[in-house]
């Protein structure tokens, strides 16, 4: 396709209708709609082989479980918990029944770690490569969703971690590299499990207006973050919170764009500084990297100037990757 994703989306916007019982609509991680018994979240994320995984790379098993926790990843991330689920999968001939049911066990296994139950969906076949779509409902437990337009002027930008794991992982299987004693890196990007124990600390203290998941890499996620909040942002290459493998090997860069960590981006009022303080003493994994701006875009810093970086994140579509 010759324009980018992110156009390709501000094109499919005109066509959304609206609706009062609709409270946020295309542009987030999900949708939000308010009905008589609360509020609640729609999702739907697929993968497809070649494009987001290979067998050759990662089994069924962890497909089923990678397919499951992506979708929980967004759920959580517009502050609610994951209830049920329906999968369609695309059956190609070289896929035994065996290869699908070690999928529907890796499904299974990383819905229960959540508790959300699969209630159905639709089998059809694929002539060429495997894909998996699935569709999450949950309820808003957070006082307002969490959504990408709701960042503030002055708020300071976090994230949990590590990043750059998943894409380093990858490109251990793409390089044809050792994976023996590379198992943190292998794991995240064959079934990167989103970071529960963290998210409730941050949405039983009430931190956050805005979160959303790193799916396609920190630069261009947060960037949309920015686009939807219409702000800038400054972060600092120092503070981010990377393996000291990729630095030693002055591989920043994925941590930056490498995309695929599922790790939660988020912002909060400085009034709320302390809390979080208390939250990463008690062990939980968040680093404070930048603050929103005034403007547009994000500027990255390394040690106060300015730091280049030739790719932002993956994009489907056009010619931006």
């Amino acid at each position: 396709m010759e324009i980018s994703e992110n156009k390709l989306i501000s094109k499919i916007r005109r066509f959304e209708d609206k609706s009062s019982n609709v409270l946020r609509g295309i542009g987030d991680d999900g949708a939000v709609m308010k009905l008589s018994q609360g509020s609640y979240v729609l999702v739907q994320d697929a993968m497809v082989e070649h494009v987001h995984f290979k067998f050759s790379f990662v089994d069924p098993y962890d497909v089923g479980k990678k397919a499951v926790y992506v979708n929980i990843s967004d759920i959580l991330s517009m502050g609610a918990l994951p209830l049920y689920f329906l999968v369609t999968i695309g059956i190609t001939p070289t896929l035994t029944s065996k290869d699908i049911t070690l999928l529907y066990q890796g499904m299974r296994q990383a819905a229960r770690e959540f508790g959300a139950i699969m209630i159905g969906g639709d089998t059809t076949e694929s002539k060429n490569d495997f894909f998996i779509d699935i569709s999450m409902i949950g309820k808003l437990v957070t006082k307002a969703y969490l959504g990408r337009d709701k960042a503030r002027e002055g708020d300071l930008i976090a994230v949990t971690g590590p990043l750059g794991e998943s894409a380093y992982g990858l490109s251990l299987f793409l390089e044809g590299k050792p994976i023996k004693g590379m198992s943190r890196f292998v794991k995240r990007y064959a079934s990167p499990k989103p970071p529960y124990a963290v998210w409730k600390e941050i949405v039983k203290h009430d931190i956050t207006r805005s979160m959303m998941d790193i799916s396609d890499g920190l630069l261009i996620d947060l960037g949309r973050m920015m686009t939807e909040s219409r702000k800038g942002a400054v972060i600092h290459l120092e503070r981010l919170p990377i393996p000291s493998l990729l630095r030693k090997e002055n591989k920043e860069i994925l941590a930056l764009s490498g995309g695929e960590d599922y790790q939660l981006l988020f912002t909060f009022p400085r009034t709320k500084l302390e809390k979080v303080q208390r939250i990463i003493a008690q062990g939980h994994p968040i680093s404070i990297i930048g603050e929103v701006i005034r403007g547009k875009g994000v500027k990255v810093l390394s040690r106060g100037n300015t730091y280049e970086t030739p790719v932002k994140g993956y994009e489907h579509f056009g010619d931006s990757r």
